[in-house]
């Protein structure tokens, strides 16, 4: 997927709001998105309006007693995202109480547009009718319901973050700035990603990317692989190689490779490698270890190597990526008043 610039009007995001949602979950991606539009490093002439929308419009008090100024739904015009926000306690009010949402997501997705539902929000998508065949995830505690009641939907019980098309579904607020970060990258630049990245470092540690070589999957339903992962995990300056690990479970190297790419979406050499990286970013953030001693330690001993796969994998060598990790992100803007 990738998002063509508007030069001339900004990009229109706008937020279904009702008092039983969870305010983070829009509140979050705001933040976010409101970050990366105003990052200094932005060159993109790519700006940003959020808006919250509503059944009434007015003032919104959620349940947990925050006061959203919101707009009517029937004032929305052109949106180029729509989220959907997570449902507090059981979703089966809001879809009664607000089947004006219902109908509005329903013209949105008919449309074709970019939507981020986060947790039991999908229950609203659901009602569209329009998911059927579809991948989606909800949050964990309503599997079971939203499976009942939508058998005609593929509903991924193991995946945090599920893509069908321009539709995204996350399982809950934890995972919703993974995607948020990789939506930024679309709508803004890769540069504004990770900038927004690094500012919320250590909290979120990986971007969501919807491809199968994205990040590693680490829930699925392998046993063996699961226990591969671990072992890979144990000493990242030792990492086994592939015979040796099949060996430890009496399985043929074929055998764990394939299985392992099927479980986590990436080979087993990737995968590792993508754990070598995952640490030594920490490394570089939490200690003033030399770049040749995280290499070291993540099991990539040759600093120059070490440097080279660090800059393609994140677009930054490891000392510049330690000094904007280290640096305040966003300074007061000179001109603001």
């Amino acid at each position: 997927m990738h998002i063509s610039p508007l030069l001339a009007s900004p990009f229109r995001v706008a937020a279904l709001v009702h008092e039983h949602m969870l305010a983070s979950s829009v509140t979050l991606p705001m933040e976010i998105l409101t970050g990366a539009a105003q990052t200094k490093s932005q060159r993109s002439v790519q700006t940003l309006q959020f808006e919250c929308f509503s059944s009434s419009g007015g003032l919104l008090v959620t349940q947990s007693g925050l006061t959203i100024a919101t707009q009517p739904l029937d004032a929305i015009d052109h949106i180029d995202l729509m989220i959907i926000p997570a449902i507090w306690r059981h979703p089966g009010r809001v879809i009664r109480k607000h089947p004006d949402h219902i109908e509005r997501i329903s013209a949105h997705v008919a449309q074709g547009g970019l939507t981020v539902s986060v947790g039991s929000g999908t229950f609203l998508l659901a009602e569209t009718g329009t998911m059927a065949g579809r991948s989606v995830t909800t949050h964990w505690q309503w599997f079971d319901t939203f499976a009942a009641r939508y058998p005609a939907i593929q509903l991924e019980r193991q995946q945090l973050i599920t893509q069908s098309g321009p539709i995204y579904c996350v399982s809950s607020v934890n995972s919703v700035a993974d995607l948020m970060v990789y939506l930024c990258s679309e709508i803004f630049s890769m540069r504004a990603a990770r900038h927004i990245e690094n500012q919320f470092s250590p909290e979120i540690r990986q971007r969501f990317s919807p491809s199968t070589v994205g990040a590693p999957r680490e829930l699925h339903g392998d046993e063996l692989v699961a226990d591969a992962q671990i072992e890979i995990a144990k000493d990242l300056r030792g990492i086994p190689s592939v015979p040796d690990l099949a060996a430890r479970f009496g399985v043929s190297a074929r055998t764990l490779s394939r299985r392992f790419k099927m479980a986590a979406g990436l080979s087993i050499g990737d995968y590792a490698l993508r754990r070598r990286l995952d640490e030594a970013q920490s490394l570089l953030r939490r200690t003033n270890l030399s770049v040749t001693e995280v290499a070291f330690e993540v099991g990539l001993t040759d600093p120059s190597h070490f440097t080279r796969v660090f800059r393609k994998q994140l677009g930054l060598t490891p000392t510049r990526y330690r000094a904007a990790v280290r640096e305040k992100a966003f300074s007061p803007d000179p001109h603001s008043g």
